[in-house]
């Protein structure tokens, strides 16, 4: 067998040695596995520990392993939200958060409001307090939200 060179295009051979690398030790591809979702969760926090710090490449790769951990968590371990209310929901983020009913109060405004809301006596809270709760708690509107109750002749 002769030995050939290998002739490796000039786009490839002007990417950075480290992004090259990480590609070596996890190629951008679908994650399939519990094996594969490990590998690419420690090259994570292995980057995100050097944040800042990152060259293009690196932040690149960082960025597309996120969503591909992110798409395999979303296929395997999706939690139905179904069975839980706004109640439920601010309870559980609050606690998380370790705040009391006072802190919660100054962020919506209003003591009484984060009061009933945490006791269930409001069901849902403002538009205007939705908006502050995601924006302290990064989460998505809808955990705030009371599901749309369909007509009984609704198709």
């Amino acid at each position: 067998m002769k030995n050939r060179a290998v002739n490796i295009p000039a786009a490839i051979s002007a990417l950075p040695k480290s992004y090259l690398a990480l590609l070596a030790e996890f190629p951008l591809r679908p994650i399939k596995n519990g094996t594969e979702y490990d590998r690419a969760a420690k090259i994570i926090h292995l980057l995100a520990l050097r944040e800042g710090a990152l060259n293009a490449g690196e932040e690149s790769n960082l960025e597309v392993l996120e969503v591909l951990i992110e798409r395999y968590d979303l296929l395997h371990y999706s939690i139905n939200t179904d069975d839980i209310s706004p109640t439920r929901a601010l309870r559980m983020l609050v606690e998380q958060a370790d705040m009391t009913v006072t802190e919660l109060g100054r962020l919506l405004g209003s003591k009484g409001a984060a009061s009933e809301l945490l006791s269930g006596k409001r069901k849902q809270p403002s538009k205007a307090q939705i908006a502050k709760l995601c924006a302290r708690f990064k989460v998505n509107a809808s955990a705030f939200l009371l599901p749309l109750k369909r007509p009984a002749n609704a198709a």
